[in-house]
C-alpha cells in the first residue's frame, strides 16, 4: 500500500483507507520509511486501545506502547500463531515497523483463517460449530523444554502466570462477518468436552489444512515496511533463517472491552 505522505502527516482519509483495506484483506504492507514513532502511535490509536506488553522492552517514556523486538536479544516468532491467544482479550490488530533488517531472510508468512474456514467441507464446519478450545502461554515453554531450550522450572513459571483463555474454535469477525478457524499449534492446548484422541486428531487436521499454500502469503521485508495484520483473520510466522540483527517496532491494539 502506498500513497501516505508521512512528511505531510496522516489524514483522516489515510486512517479510514487503512482500516477499510485491512478489513478486506487481513494483512497490509505499507511503505512507511518516513513514518515517525508518533505517527505509528497515531495510526494504531485509530483502531482502539493500546496493549502495554509485559514481556518485551519498549521505546520508553511517551512511547511505552511501542514494543521493541530485537533478534540479538532472542526475540523471535518462528512458530505459527495468532498473537496472544492465551489472553481473554487477544490483540485484534498488530502494526509492526521494520527498523533494521538482515541482508537476507526473516520473511513473515501469513495464513488467511477466513479462506481456511471457507475451504472446509460442510460436514467439518458443522462439527466445529460451537466447540471451544483452551489456549495456554506455557505451551511455548513446554516445546522449548522438549527441545532442550529451557528447563522444567521455566515451564512451571509460565504455568504459574495463569495465561490461559478459552475461545471458540471458529470465530466470526465482528466487522466483515466472515468466519475464521481460530486455533494454532503454538497456543491451543485442547478442545473442551472432546475426548483427547478425537481432539488431537481434529486439531492435527486443522493445522495441516490451514497451511495449504493457497491460503498463504509470504512477505519479504523492505526497509521501512509497516505490516498491519488483523489477528481475527490471519495466523503468522516469522522465519528465523538469518544471522544478522533484525529489529522491529510493534504496537498491538486490543478489542473493545
Amino acid at each position: 500500500m502506498t500513497g501516505i505522505d508521512w512528511e505531510g502527516g496522516l489524514t483522516a482519509d489515510d486512517l479510514v483507507g487503512v482500516e477499510t483495506a485491512l478489513c478486506e484483506h487481513g494483512v497490509l504492507a505499507v511503505a512507511a520509511a518516513g513514518m515517525r514513532p508518533d505517527q505509528h502511535v497515531q495510526l494504531a490509536g485509530h483502531f482502539g486501545e493500546f496493549e502495554h506488553h509485559e514481556f518485551f522492552r519498549n521505546q520508553g517514556e511517551g512511547f511505552e506502547h511501542i514494543t521493541v523486538l530485537d533478534s540479538d536479544l532472542g526475540d523471535r516468532a518462528n512458530l505459527w500463531h495468532v498473537d496472544e491467544q492465551f489472553l481473554e482479550r487477544p490483540p485484534m490488530v498488530t502494526l509492526t515497523h521494520a527498523i533494521q533488517l538482515p541482508s537476507w531472510g526473516g520473511d513473515t508468512s501469513f495464513i488467511s483463517l477466513h479462506a481456511a474456514y471457507d475451504g472446509l467441507s460442510p460436514n467439518m464446519r458443522e462439527y466445529l460449530d460451537g466447540l471451544v478450545a483452551v489456549h495456554d502461554l506455557a505451551m511455548v515453554a513446554e516445546m522449548m523444554w522438549q527441545g532442550g531450550g529451557c528447563d522444567a522450572q521455566r515451564v512451571a513459571d509460565d504455568i504459574a502466570k495463569g495465561k490461559q483463555a478459552t475461545h471458540p474454535v471458529v470465530i466470526t469477525h465482528p466487522v466483515n462477518g466472515r468466519r475464521a478457524v481460530y486455533v494454532s499449534p503454538t497456543y491451543t492446548r485442547f478442545i473442551q468436552g472432546v475426548p483427547r484422541l478425537e481432539a488431537e486428531t481434529i486439531l492435527g487436521f486443522l493445522y495441516a489444512h490451514v497451511q495449504k499454500p493457497e491460503y498463504g502469503y509470504r512477505h519479504r521485508w523492505e526497509p521501512g515496511d509497516l505490516l498491519i495484520w488483523d489477528n481475527r483473520s490471519v495466523m503468522h510466522q516469522a522465519a528465523y533463517d538469518f544471522g544478522e540483527r533484525r529489529v522491529m517496532h510493534r504496537i498491538s491494539v486490543l478489542p473493545p472491552g
